[in-house]
């Protein structure tokens, strides 16, 4: 049962974590690829929660392409991180210090925390599209790093756009690109699992082996070795695509583009090509009117959020389902670990270990 605040002894003795504020700062608005330059390290004091809010000790931070979107000095319909203010980030996180009702010590939680070593929260959520606030995390359903991945936003982005947008069918053929990615990888097993023929599009032959021999793709090819992508899909696609998931736009999904079938359905999740433009970003490239398009905001399904991250976890647990977590080692690594992102130096989700996990929690 949920303490009352009353109850709630809080004390700076109380505080049993670090005696220092680490944080990235956002140094300047980037132009065209992130730099590590572009962030500042910064450490202060533990900030102490005021009434009706609480202190989170951050344990993992997600590292997104969609980072850099968040980064551009320019009016868009997602939020901007301020100039000098801490990098935006997803993160769980343990609650060791609280002054609201809602929430306990030893809660473990995941939001837009940022790039920093604690946050402070009110449970409502940390911007402004966040429809459903601080999320707590229940570890039976797997280690709590994976509510960054598999059973966060990405796995549930995954599900959602793949199950609802592009209702794949027996026998059908899906192109997945960046199919070695958090949201890729998931999407096209997902797809695997509802019948489909699943090709990916990744950045090395490694990766295209990997997703090939231990995540259930049936094809994968290298876009970057490729010269012809469009011919190279049709030669193991013969009878056309049916469906397409674009997690990049841009002359990727130009290829793709001259492959599909009459008809098909395509899902635009990310424009990872465009996320370093100054303007225009995810506008360089316009689909066929033939497809059925849709643009997908995973937010849209946010009442379902919990029996989509319970199916997730079935799905695991009954081994018809993989993930893979790129650990990063520390927060001090965190502008590296999404400058190389942009490199294709990741396989599946990309974290940072910003502390250890609480004792007894995977």
């Amino acid at each position: 049962m949920t303490k009352a605040i009353s109850e709630i002894m809080v004390t700076e003795a109380d505080l049993k974590v670090a005696d220092v504020h680490r944080r990235w700062l956002l140094a300047r608005h980037p132009l065209g690829p992130v730099k590590v330059e572009d962030f500042v390290y910064v450490e202060d004091t533990v900030p102490l929660p005021p009434p009706g809010k609480f202190l989170v000790r951050v344990l993992w931070l997600s590292i997104d392409p969609k980072q850099r979107l968040l980064m551009n000095n320019m009016p868009r319909n997602v939020e901007q991180v301020p100039l000098f203010g801490t990098m935006f980030g997803m993160a769980v996180g343990e609650v060791v210090l609280s002054k609201n009702d809602a929430f306990e010590v030893g809660d473990i939680v995941v939001d837009l925390f940022g790039w920093q070593s604690h946050a402070i929260a009110d449970g409502r959520g940390h911007y402004v599209n966040n429809p459903y606030g601080t999320r707590r995390i229940d570890p039976s359903l797997g280690p709590i790093s994976t509510a960054l991945g598999v059973l966060g936003t990405g796995g549930l982005t995954a599900y959602f756009s793949v199950l609802r947008e592009l209702k794949p069918q027996a026998g059908e053929t899906i192109v997945v690109s960046s199919a070695a990615g958090n949201v890729g990888l998931i999407a096209g097993q997902i797809a695997k699992i509802h019948g489909a023929r699943v090709i990916g599009l990744t950045s090395t032959d490694a990766k295209c082996h990997t997703i090939v021999r231990d995540f259930g793709y049936d094809d994968a090819i290298n876009y970057r070795t490729t010269n012809d992508l469009s011919a190279a899909i049709r030669r193991i696609a013969p009878k056309g695509v049916d469906m397409y998931y674009d997690n990049v736009g841009g002359s990727i999904a130009a290829a793709v583009s001259r492959t599909l079938n009459s008809g098909a359905r395509v899902t635009l999740v990310g424009v990872t090509e465009h996320y370093g433009e100054v303007t225009g970003a995810g506008k360089a490239w316009t689909w066929p009117q033939r497809d059925t398009m849709s643009y997908f905001i995973v937010h849209d399904y946010h009442r379902e959020f919990d029996s989509g991250i319970r199916q997730l976890a079935a799905w695991i647990k009954e081994e018809k389902l993989r993930y893979r977590e790129d650990i990063v080692e520390g927060l001090e690594n965190a502008p590296t670990a999404l400058v190389d992102l942009f490199g294709g130096g990741n396989l599946g989700k990309r974290v940072v270990r910003v502390a250890a996990n609480p004792p007894g929690i995977a």
